[in-house]
């Protein structure tokens, strides 16, 4: 009981003398220091979780002084705990400790100059998943990857007492991990093994048309983008209206109120809901929803530069597009790389091998990442081989440093090379030529926000789009001409595919509110 009076009588003295944000960092302090006792090898993941989710939830700063002295205090109630640490070890795995945080909240924000929470949430998930799209970035990387290397050789060297309960193998942390305990949904990628989620009305709907997909030889990213985009509007409608193209009205009612922070993008308001009810191609013609489903007329989706979908870091979270998100504006709606995570997260389709797909690495991976895959990150893609018969096909993905999209459809012939005979043809191809689908969400036809585009006329919205989808075009062009097989390194623009091999698929994340979409008798276009 003595001991207890102590304890109570220090907590009560640290809290009252902590810096401020304490409180919310010692839960994290705690976590933390527990897994250390235990050497649980969970540890890196609970700190980037309980960093981000502070993120998330509270939408403010994590202290970095709250955080070290937080740290310092349960290392302290560690060694009261386990009597064999001794003050040198206290001091070794402070110091380990301090570098990390030092690391994570101050010279990583410094760096990129972070003056949001919003900010800094995107640049640690990134820094999470292992991007290194810029050289700070990369520099980062290697920074933070030798501080838990550090920590993790320091931990070894202690025998402590691991706190009963605390071992980390409770159901939510092996759901959540990298190596997921329950099988996959998609099996190979092209429908094998398909393991059944559930008996609810929902997952037999999602299975019903997953099935349908895969049985007409669709790949499971066309489907996970159509899905998304159902969910997103909330209709079965919005995946059978034909594609954008010239002859689709522009977008009225939004209002451009001046650049994003980063000084690249555009904010977009709602000036007037009428016009916007009117005139949105996956709107307009929407007379109700169904029960229970989010009134999209109401409270329209809209392109919202950087727009993310709604998640946390845990493990059962869905992706919700029905709730503002981001470091955009005020108004619903995602950007490009929040569109495209979407589509391969609720499909089971993993970025990175190992990696539980969860609602928050949303945040993870912008379009940059997806222009070098293999160094940021993204093991699970790979930049595709055009060969005599082969080149661009649905579900490949398509990035450039500013934007990022999905094919849906793809022609017989998608880059228009059929009466190419030779090298002096194929330098002549052009977009006008093409003959596919992009699925996005982009600012096109006035910020419509995702949407289905005949690339013929999307494409010459984009000159870096247009520019490096001609020189893939080429590269198709000469693969047909020479016999040959090219595998295109432009260094401005990356086609990549999906590898659908067992390590690269995950049980999926769920969308909210996809009941709304049980009615659909196909999702196929």
């Amino acid at each position: 009981m003595k001991n207890y009076g102590m304890t109570l009588l220090l907590g009560m003295m640290m809290t009252a003398c902590a810096p401020q944000g304490y409180e919310a960092m010692n839960n994290i302090a705690s976590n933390v220091t527990n897994d250390i006792a235990c050497k649980d090898s969970k540890l890196e993941m609970k700190l980037w979780d309980g960093l981000k989710e502070h993120l998330i939830a509270q939408k403010e700063m994590p202290s970095a002084e709250a955080l070290k002295q937080a740290l310092r205090d349960q290392v302290q109630k560690l060694a009261d705990e386990n009597p064999q640490l001794s003050k040198e070890d206290q001091e070794r795995l402070n110091a380990d400790l301090e570098k990390l945080v030092v690391s994570l909240l101050e010279e990583a924000p410094k760096g990129e100059r972070v003056e949001t929470p919003e900010q800094l949430l995107m640049l640690l998930s990134a820094i999470d998943v292992g991007d290194r799209s810029t050289v700070f970035r990369s520099y980062m990387q290697d920074k933070v990857r030798g501080d838990f290397t550090r920590l993790n050789k320091t931990i070894e060297t202690f025998d402590l007492n691991c706190p009963s309960g605390d071992s980390g193998n409770n159901s939510n942390d092996n759901a959540s991990s990298g190596n997921p305990s329950t099988p996959d949904e998609g099996g190979d990628g092209q429908g094998s093994n398909v393991v059944e989620e559930p008996p609810t009305e929902v997952s037999r709907d999602y299975v019903y048309h997953k099935a349908q997909a895969v049985n007409a030889g669709e790949s499971l990213a066309v489907f996970g983008a159509r899905w998304a985009f159902a969910t997103t509007y909330q209709t079965c409608q919005s995946v059978s209206l034909p594609d954008m193209d010239a002859q689709t009205p522009d977008l009225q009612g939004i209002k451009i109120t001046g650049k994003h922070s980063d000084g690249v993008g555009s904010k977009r308001e709602i000036a007037s809901l009428s016009q916007v009810q009117s005139t949105h191609p996956y709107v307009k013609s929407v007379t109700s929803y169904g029960e229970g489903c989010f009134n999209v007329k109401s409270n329209p989706l809209i392109y919202d530069y950087g727009g993310k979908p709604y998640g946390t870091t845990a493990a059962d979270s869905p992706i919700d597009m029905f709730k503002n998100n981001g470091d955009g504006t005020k108004v619903l709606g995602i950007d490009c790389s929040g569109y495209v995570y979407t589509s391969m997260a609720t499909a089971g389709l993993r970025l990175k091998a190992g990696r539980a797909l969860k609602a928050s690495d949303s945040w993870a991976w912008g379009s940059s990442s997806y222009v070098e895959p293999q160094d940021n990150g993204l093991t699970c893609l790979s930049k595709i081989s055009v060969t005599p018969a082969t080149s661009l096909k649905a579900g490949d993905i398509v990035a450039v440093y500013g934007h990022v999209l999905i094919i849906d459809k793809a022609g017989a012939d998608p880059f228009g090379i059929r009466n190419a005979k030779t090298e002096s043809d194929c330098s002549k191809v052009k977009s006008s030529g093409f003959d596919f689908t992009v699925a996005q969400s982009s600012p096109s036809k006035g910020g419509v926000g995702i949407n289905f585009f005949d690339a013929r006329v999307y494409l010459p919205t984009s000159s870096k789009m247009q520019t490096g989808m001609e020189k893939y075009a080429y590269y198709a062009c000469l693969a047909k001409v020479n016999n040959k097989t090219y595998t295109p390194n432009l260094g401005t623009l990356s086609v990549i595919r999906h590898k659908g091999t067992s390590d690269c698929m995950a049980p999926r994340v769920k969308m909210a509110r996809e009941s709304c979409i049980q009615s659909c008798s196909s999702l196929r276009r």
